[in-house]
Formats: C-alpha cells, sequence, structure tokens
C-alpha cells in the first residue's frame, strides 16, 4: 500500500514540473468570452450627428463615436448599451451635458459620461395615430421635444417626462415639426401653421395660450445671434415679425437646418441635386460645399464641419473644400440576405427578394477575414461584372482559384477571379431566363468541386458546372404553375436535396456519381404525408444536414428530420420524422406552428433555430431548449431571422435578421484533428469577470480536467465539439483562490492528451 503511494506522488510530483513549464499562452489575438454579443452593422450611411468636446457622433442603424484627437472609433448598439435600432436624430445640449438620442420608433436613450438612460415613455405610448419625433429644442436644461403628439418636455436630470403642449386650429391637433424662441417667444412650426406662446406663461399645456402667426407649414427653424430662420421642403425663410422673407429657394429638398457661430447651414439632397448651403448671419447664401448627400451637419469650428452623410457615412469638411471620408472598417450593407463559409472566411449577400420576385437590391457581397477585416465586392468599388447586378442571393469560394461564385436572382451566375476579371453566364442553354430575369437562387460546390445551381422557373430548375467545365442540367418534377428551386444541400451519400417552396416540398436528385450519364439518374419529391416524405408543410423555407447526416427542413410549420436520408430510393425509402418534443407543460410537434427560416448545426450537433419570433438552441436530440433569444431579452436587432451561420473554428453564432447582422459566441466548435493549439480564454482571467472561460482547440467530445498547483481537481466537463466552458467556480459554487491553474484533456481513447495552463484571479 505504501509503495502504491509512493508511486503516485512521484507521478504528481512529475505533473506537476511538466505542467510548471508549460507555457501560458499568449493575450495576443485571443477571442471574445463565451457568451458575448457583437454587432456587425454598415456605417456607409448616418442620419444625424452631434459634437460633444473633441468627440463626434453619427447616428446610424446604431451609434458611431469618433475621438478627433485619439483618431479612433467607438462604436454602440445593443450589445454595449443603446436601448433600440434605428437612430433618427442626435442632439446635444453643452448646459445638461447630455445628448439625446432619437430612434424612429420613437424610444429616447440618454448619453451621460458613457453611460445610456433609456426614456421608452413616448414609444410606449398607447395612442392612436403617429407618435414620430421630428425635431430638439433645449431650454434651462429641459429637452422640448416636437412630435405630431404636440410639444413633450423631457427633464433629463429627472429621467421623467414633465409636461406635453397640444396644439391645434379649428379644433384639429397639430403635429409640431420643430420649436425655437426669441425674445421671450416659442416659436411652434406645425403642419397648421407658425404659433408663438409667451415662454413665462405656467399654462402653456392650453392651447388657447398658444397664437397662430402664420399659416406656413415650415418644417425646421433655428436662431442665429437673434435671427430666426426657418425651411419648408424647398426654402428658407426670415421671419420678421408675423411675415416671411424669402432668403432662398432651393432646387432640390431642404432636410435640415443648423446653426453654427456666425454661419447656419441648410442640407439639401434629392436626385439632382446635393450639397450642404452656407448662410451668414444676414440670412445670404455665403457658400456651398458639393460632393456629398447631406443629412445633417454640425460646426466644430469655424473652419471645420462634419457630415452625417447618407452615401458615404460620416465625412468631415475642412474649409468647407477639402473632403474627408472618416469611417470603421464594417459589412457593405444592413441589409442581409444569406450567409456562407468557405476557408475561414464569412461572405454576406445582401440581395432580397420578396415572394420569389426580384427586388432590385444592388449587388453586394462583404466578407469577413479571419482578423476582423471586411471586404466588399460591390459596383460602387470597381467588382469586374458588378454594374449592372442585382440581388445577390448566394456565394460559393472556390478553394483552388480563390475566386468566387454568385447566384444572382435576376442576372443568371456571377463568377470572378482574385485578378478582378469576371464573367457572366446567363441566357445560356443551361441557365435561362423566368419572367423576364435569369433566377438563380442557390450555388454549392459537391466534394468533387462541381458547382451546383438551382434555375429558379427554369423547365430544368437543377444545373451544373462540372470542374472541367462542362455544364449539364437537369428537370425535376413540378406542375403547369410551379417550377421552383431554391436552396440545395448536399448530402453523405452525394444526394441533391433541393427546396421547392410555393406548394412543391423537396427534391432529391440521385446522379449516380455519374453527372454525364443521366440514364441511371433517379429524382424524388417529397411532400406531407406519411409514405411520400412526411414533411410538416409542403412550403419548406431553409434545410441543414448535420454532423451525423441527418436532413433537417424547416417549413412554414415547424421542422422535419431526415434520420435515413441514404435510404430514400430504396424499397422501405424515408420519411421524415415529425418528432414530438415537450418544451413547457404540453406537448407537440417540433417548432409546430413557426415559421422557421434557418436551421444551422453547431460543433457539438446543436441546432439552431430561428424563425419570425426570434431564435432557439436546442441539444443534438431535439429534447431540450438550451438558449432562446428576442430582442426583449438580448442585442438582436429583429425578431425576423433570415439566416444564421456557426462559424466552424470560432463557435460564434452569425444571426441575420431584416434589421441586420450580430453574432452570439456560442459553446460548442468543430472539433481539432489534435489537442496541439489549446486555448484557453480569457488569460488571465480578471478579477472582476462574470463571464464564462472557454477552452478551445480540443480535439472533438475530449474530457477535460482543471486542477490547482496541487493537482486537486476544480472543474471536470466534456468538451462541446471543439470546445469546452467553465464557470469560473469550483464544485461548491465559489470562486477559486487567484493562481495558476492547469488544464488536461485527452480524448476518448487517450490518444490525444495535451497539458496547459492559465492563471486565474479571484
Amino acid at each position: 500500500m505504501f509503495s502504491c503511494i509512493f508511486e503516485f506522488m512521484n507521478l504528481l510530483r512529475f505533473i506537476i514540473l511538466l505542467i510548471l513549464f508549460t507555457p501560458i499562452h499568449s493575450l495576443i489575438a485571443q477571442p471574445n468570452p463565451v457568451g458575448q454579443w457583437q454587432s456587425y452593422f454598415t456605417y456607409t450611411s448616418s442620419t444625424s450627428t452631434a459634437c460633444v468636446g473633441n468627440k463626434v457622433f453619427f447616428g446610424q442603424a446604431h451609434l458611431l463615436e469618433y475621438d478627433t484627437e485619439e483618431k479612433s472609433f467607438t462604436t454602440y448598439s445593443k450589445v454595449n448599451g443603446l436601448s433600440d435600432i434605428n437612430i433618427q436624430l442626435l442632439c446635444y445640449d453643452p448646459s445638461s451635458q447630455f445628448m439625446i438620442i432619437v430612434y424612429s420608433n420613437s424610444n429616447i436613450d440618454l448619453f451621460k459620461d458613457n453611460v445610456f438612460y433609456n426614456i421608452p415613455d413616448i414609444k410606449n405610448l398607447n395612442v392612436i395615430g403617429s407618435k414620430q419625433i421630428h425635431n430638439i429644442y433645449f431650454r434651462n436644461k429641459l429637452i422640448y421635444i416636437s412630435s405630431d403628439l404636440g410639444i413633450i418636455v423631457l427633464d433629463p436630470i429627472r429621467k421623467e417626462i414633465k409636461e406635453t403642449y397640444k396644439l391645434e386650429l379649428s379644433g384639429s391637433p397639430a403635429s409640431v415639426n420643430a420649436l425655437d424662441s426669441k425674445g421671450g417667444l416659442f416659436y411652434a412650426l406645425t403642419n397648421k401653421g407658425i404659433f408663438t406662446a409667451d415662454q413665462s406663461n405656467p399654462n402653456l399645456q392650453n392651447f388657447t395660450n398658444w397664437t397662430l402667426i402664420n399659416p406656413k407649414n415650415a418644417l425646421d427653424i433655428v436662431n442665429l445671434q437673434d435671427s430666426l430662420y426657418i425651411m419648408d421642403s424647398t426654402s428658407v425663410y426670415k421671419i420678421s415679425n408675423t411675415s416671411l422673407d424669402l432668403m432662398y429657394a432651393g432646387k432640390s429638398k431642404c432636410k435640415r437646418l443648423k446653426k453654427g457661430v456666425s454661419n447656419f447651414y441648410l442640407c439639401e439632397s434629392s436626385a439632382s441635386e446635393r450639397q450642404l448651403r452656407v448662410f451668414d448671419v444676414l440670412g445670404n447664401l455665403v457658400d456651398s460645399v458639393r460632393n456629398i448627400n447631406p443629412s445633417d451637419v454640425v460646426e466644430k469650428s469655424a473652419d471645420e464641419l462634419w457630415i452625417a452623410d447618407i452615401w458615404e457615412g460620416s465625412i468631415r469638411i475642412v474649409d468647407r473644400s477639402i473632403k474627408d471620408v472618416i469611417r470603421p472598417n464594417g459589412i457593405n450593407l444592413n441589409s442581409v440576405y444569406n450567409l456562407s463559409y468557405a476557408d475561414g472566411d464569412m461572405f454576406v449577400s445582401a440581395g432580397n427578394i420578396s415572394a420569389w420576385n426580384v427586388s432590385l437590391t444592388p449587388a453586394s457581397i462583404s466578407r469577413l477575414k479571419p482578423n476582423g477585416d471586411w471586404i466588399w465586392y460591390t459596383r460602387d468599388n470597381g467588382t469586374a461584372g458588378l454594374e449592372d447586378k442585382i440581388d445577390i442571393l448566394d456565394v460559393a469560394y472556390d478553394k483552388r482559384t480563390g475566386g468566387m461564385y454568385a447566384a444572382s436572382f435576376a442576372d443568371g451566375l456571377w463568377e470572378w477571379k482574385p485578378d478582378n476579371t469576371s464573367t457572366t453566364y446567363k441566357n445560356t442553354p443551361y441557365i435561362v431566363p423566368y419572367g423576364g430575369s435569369n433566377r438563380l437562387a442557390d450555388v454549392e460546390f459537391d466534394n468533387d468541386y462541381n458547382l451546383w445551381m438551382t434555375n429558379y422557373g427554369s423547365d430544368n430548375q437543377l444545373v451544373v458546372k462540372l470542374k472541367d467545365g462542362t455544364w449539364q442540367k437537369f428537370s425535376l418534377p413540378s406542375n403547369a404553375t410551379e417550377r421552383t428551386a431554391t436552396q440545395i444541400v448536399i448530402d453523405d451519400a452525394n444526394q441533391k436535396w433541393v427546396l421547392a417552396p410555393r406548394g412543391l416540398g423537396v427534391y432529391v436528385y440521385n446522379d449516380n456519381n455519374s453527372i454525364s450519364n443521366k440514364n441511371d439518374d433517379k429524382v424524388k419529391l417529397l411532400t406531407k404525408g406519411a409514405g411520400s416524405g412526411n414533411l410538416p408543410t409542403s412550403d419548406p423555407n431553409c434545410i441543414e444536414k448535420d454532423k451525423t447526416g441527418k436532413i433537417w427542413i424547416g417549413s412554414s410549420s415547424g421542422i422535419g428530420i431526415f434520420n435515413c436520408p441514404e435510404s430514400i430510393f430504396t424499397t422501405e425509402g424515408c420519411d421524415a420524422e415529425l418528432k414530438i418534443v415537450k418544451y413547457d407543460a404540453d406537448a407537440g410537434l417540433l417548432f409546430q406552428g413557426e415559421n422557421i427560416k434557418s436551421i444551422a448545426t453547431d460543433g457539438a450537433n446543436n441546432k439552431w433555430i430561428g424563425s419570425e419570433n426570434g431564435v432557439w438552441l436546442i441539444s443534438d436530440d431535439a429534447e431540450k431548449i438550451l438558449q432562446r433569444f428576442t430582442t426583449d431579452n438580448s442585442p438582436l436587432p429583429s425578431n425576423s431571422i433570415r439566416k444564421i451561420l456557426v462559424h466552424p473554428i470560432s463557435g460564434e453564432v452569425f444571426i441575420a435578421t431584416e434589421q441586420g447582422l450580430v453574432s452570439f459566441r456560442g459553446d460548442a466548435t468543430e472539433g481539432a484533428a489534435s489537442n496541439d493549439d489549446i486555448l484557453v480564454f480569457p488569460n488571465p482571467v480578471p478579477s472582476n469577470f462574470e463571464g464564462t472561460i472557454a477552452i478551445k482547440g480540443l480535439v472533438t467530445n475530449a474530457d477535460v480536467r482543471i486542477t490547482d498547483v496541487s493537482g486537486q481537481l476544480v472543474f471536470r466537463t466534456k468538451a462541446q465539439g471543439g470546445q469546452a466552458v467553465w464557470n469560473g467556480k469550483n464544485y461548491t459554487g465559489f470562486r477559486p483562490r487567484s493562481g495558476v491553474y492547469y488544464v488536461f484533456v485527452t480524448n476518448e481513447d487517450g490518444s490525444e492528451t495535451k497539458t496547459t495552463k492559465f492563471i486565474y484571479n479571484e
């Protein structure tokens, strides 16, 4: 017995000596912690801007901050403070030092000292009619909100609405467009005309205390050195008592007035002319800034203007002539239709369709590199062949050449090569038009680098460009009115599964591994009903092959699972399993009644499900809901999900919604071939860290043990695919002491073992 103890102690000393000399991984380029969200919005269009000291802010789908001294960017979204998306208006009050953020749905955030305060009162009002907010005016540390509900007075210090002034004319309520003051009077611009009222009147809530002075329907107002200037949709006027003096008649739509120290500015934008007009204190037009498309402007100094630009995002103008576009690297468009992955990169297709009709969305592909950089392929940045393309729905990356193929739902197949040359395939014997458009919906390489694509509406809905450059086409059974074919998945038996929405079902095509010989091919249409495929509905939306080769079909009402796809053409056949689950008090079919838009599989074979009601993560066997995300409990910009893609290496779950792209760092990754590249993150673990600690780069389903320096076991778990997670607490539920901790990893048969260590701060 004593000899056994002696041998064990020697072994323990050996292990400790071994791991003491195991290097701790560098902090460089560590991934975001598990459970953390990230947003991916475009910076190419801005709606509003405000200046706070040396920082300039831009309202977009989210909030962009640029530090003019540090020359650095900070972005804010629902991930890190904002309460909503789609910013309509930014305004800053130097006296209270609050910046107000107004969203398009009338939600409001206040921002001060890097802290956000949500004021949802107007958004949540249960009233009939519009609640739109048009403008902001500051006075005596109060915020006066011009809206379709009237003038709403907000106290930013108390974070509450103080009172509301409702104006009306002849019994008809007025929408207030803007407010300013002069000589002790408020001037309110409404759709019924211009009203004034004594600022000191304690009963401004009584509309009879407001006087109509002019019937003009004006939209914006500024007070520059005690002169009032207003704007309607085409012109600028000066208010003289109760009359208006025309100062400028524009040729394009007037969008906003902004004042500086000695000048005021007019943003103009239309299809024909776009510019910023500069006026002096007397209302004379003194200058124009062109080659921009302004929606808002802020004067940082006499010779430095910042423009919120509709086309280019954030622009700096020096001396009214020198233009710099200053924005961070990001995705090209917030419109995301599809996501695809190849060779470490993610490709974002920004096409769009409505009821499988052309939508005329300009061609755009955004490519996310592993280092976080975005590359754009668009008609505007000189990408060959995209000048006249629209509605890109899918991208396939060619690892052999570094090129790409893209499916356009109007212009056929676009092939791009790294030397920026391209070829378009449309109106050919193989890609033929339907309804005047060459409608390709999906492209997919098989293992032999044959490129498969669906030609929606064609008599030959399935087309392949073979690796030798030759083509073949295949006809799928259809009816007289519908020849639909959309998403393709290739199963482990090399069979092509093709979705056929609009009431047809799912095609399975088997070319018998001899594409050029059609005589031995088989095709089957799967529909509803036992023996016919047993789909939940004949209106499929999405398809996914999981880690075990099973085929999951998401439909307009639930999910069907094909557990035996290789048997589709056998005598026994293979029907979808309509799984009965019990997620709450009642049992029912898997996601019955949910319009399933996307299914994605993570490294542990769990399924991410996207619908019109947000996102679910369910277990491998579909018996448990592991996560549930909506706009109410997460940074999702919308509950309407278009596509979900799980990055196999990082485990990052990319979620494309109708309002933009976000990601969630999931628990699971693809298993590695060996344990040679283990990474613990974060490392060191900060003392205030409350998130999840991850160990990635593991072989599939590895056994993971964490010990202290004495060899005492602190935590043990099994990897989810290639990643294990730890909540930072020991088996008693407490954080262990600060120090160095060791990770022992082994696979099921013990042939792959590895040791690493990390620093843990209590």
